[in-house]
């Protein structure tokens, strides 16, 4: 101490931290303008008041302080530090790293504490938003790694909504994508407690959050119940009333769909919104590279007039369904089918004339086939048919039915004569005629020449015990 006033109270005043002095017992006896600004209260207000302080520090901890106090009356400690969280007058939430010493009489009695207090809550605020910044930054490349390394659209779309979900503590998480007609939002995936309902909501551009966010190209956050006629109601719960942060995709100069996300009232911040921001366009390149390689998948094993499989296709598949069947214990049906006197469409009407006639051709064959059953272009005017299932014994019935729905069908040419349909077909099954791929094509292919030679217009299948005549079919024993 040194003349009237003591050291601390001289030193404190310059200080633009909290200085104060807390007697046990009484309560504060000195603040300092620093600690009046810091909690937002008035000296009448705050000294003289014994639990007044204690009600300053939040109940989490409170413990933690009074504890520390203990040890500096007990004398086990002379100084002490601690950081805690505070209310100010406000209600605001202050954290505030405290150094604390044993304040003691003329006779070494232990009678108080002298404090310095310092708000550290922007600089935690800031040290918090770079860990947060960092943390996103190391998720979104590990998101983009993971998106960009999977390839296959599903299970891509499935990684994006649940990934999204996860690293902002969503509830739910919706992708929509925008159709071609440019008016219908799709949800391609969902994840969430609500993604089955999700999964159900189509949406048209411009309604619901989605649409507007996809309308208008920009990012929105809503923290009311949403103005949606679709809003649902779960256990009697809007689902609308709630949190909602949505951002669009863009793919090149086209917003292409939406990133919706839903939580709790209030749980999104700005911070939240420029994250998924940034989500989305991860998710936009990760969607726009996996459309890509679907399109470059597609072109590989794809006729590009008919839509029918290639002949690369037929090749790498046709071994691994007939090792399936083998393995299985199932058997295999081929047929291939062959366009009759394409060559006089094409002398008379064009060649444009005779691609439209292939294409309707395998627009009938796969209408008339089974889910689990496939078509691929044989050649330029052949058409190879895969059974699973279906035995020789089969074959006959089903090329019957093919042939029949091409008879029944007709191109329809702008100028000229209308084009009736015709087709020779030709068969053969595994295992009961042959037991390999190669034997499998060959078989079939000589039967469908048979057909061909035999006028055209008609179905021969190789089945064992079968050698009866139908008409404009007939039916060959196995060789």
């Amino acid at each position: 101490m040194t003349g009237t006033r003591p050291d601390y109270e001289r030193l404190s005043k310059y200080s633009s931290d909290a200085c104060f002095r807390l007697i046990f017992g009484q309560g504060l006896t000195y603040v300092n303008d620093g600690f009046l600004r810091m909690t937002g209260y008035s000296e009448v207000e705050v000294l003289c008041r014994p639990k007044f302080f204690n009600r300053l520090i939040q109940p989490s901890g409170l413990e933690e302080f009074l504890a520390t106090e203990e040890r500096l009356r007990e004398g086990r400690e002379k100084m002490a530090s601690l950081m805690t969280r505070m209310a100010d007058k406000q209600g605001r939430t202050l954290w505030v790293e405290m150094f604390l010493i044993a304040a003691v009489d003329e006779t070494g009695q232990v009678i108080g504490i002298d404090g310095h207090a310092r708000d550290v809550s922007q600089h935690l605020q800031l040290a918090d938003l770079l860990r947060r910044r960092t943390r996103e930054q190391i998720v979104l490349l590990q998101v983009q790694r993971e998106l960009l390394a999977q390839l296959e659209l599903p299970q891509s779309l499935e990684l994006i909504v649940e990934k999204s979900r996860s690293l902002l503590n969503a509830s739910d998480c919706t992708l929509y994508l925008l159709e071609s007609d440019e008016e219908t939002l799709i949800p391609v995936a969902s994840s969430g407690q609500y993604a089955d309902q999700m999964m159900d909501m189509q949406l048209r551009v411009g309604e619901g959050l989605a649409g507007w966010v996809v309308e208008h190209g920009l990012p929105q956050r809503v923290d009311h119940a949403l103005e949606d006629p679709r809003t649902m109601q779960v256990d009697g719960t809007p689902v609308g009333d709630e949190s909602r942060l949505c951002a669009p995709l863009h793919i090149g100069e086209r917003v292409s769909g939406a990133l919706l996300l839903s939580g709790a009232p209030r749980q999104f911040s700005d911070q939240d919104l420029d994250l998924l921001v940034a989500l989305a366009q991860v998710v936009s390149l990760a969607v726009a590279n996996t459309q890509l390689f679907s399109e470059v998948q597609r072109l590989a094993t794809v006729d590009d007039l008919t839509g029918a499989f290639n002949r690369n296709y037929l090749n790498a598949h046709l071994d691994n369904e007939l090792n399936r069947a083998r393995r299985l214990g199932y058997p295999l049906g081929l047929l291939i089918v062959d366009v009759d006197d394409l060559k006089k469409v094409n002398d008379r009407h064009g060649h444009l004339a005779g691609d439209e006639l292939l294409k309707l051709v395998v627009c009938v064959l796969k209408e008339s086939i089974r889910e689990t059953d496939w078509v691929a272009r044989y050649g330029g005017d052949e058409f190879a048919v895969v059974l699973p299932g279906c035995s020789a014994d089969q074959l006959l019935g089903i090329g019957k039915k093919l042939q029949s729905s091409m008879a029944g069908t007709i191109l329809e040419l702008p100028k000229g004569r209308p084009i009736e349909l015709s087709v020779s077909i030709g068969g053969t099954a595994y295992p009961e005629n042959v037991d390999n791929v190669n034997d499998l094509v060959r078989v079939a292919d000589q039967a469908e020449l048979e057909a061909k030679q035999a006028g055209g217009n008609r179905v021969v299948v190789r089945s064992t015990g079968a050698g009866q005549l139908h008409s404009g079919q007939e039916v060959v024993g196995s060789e």
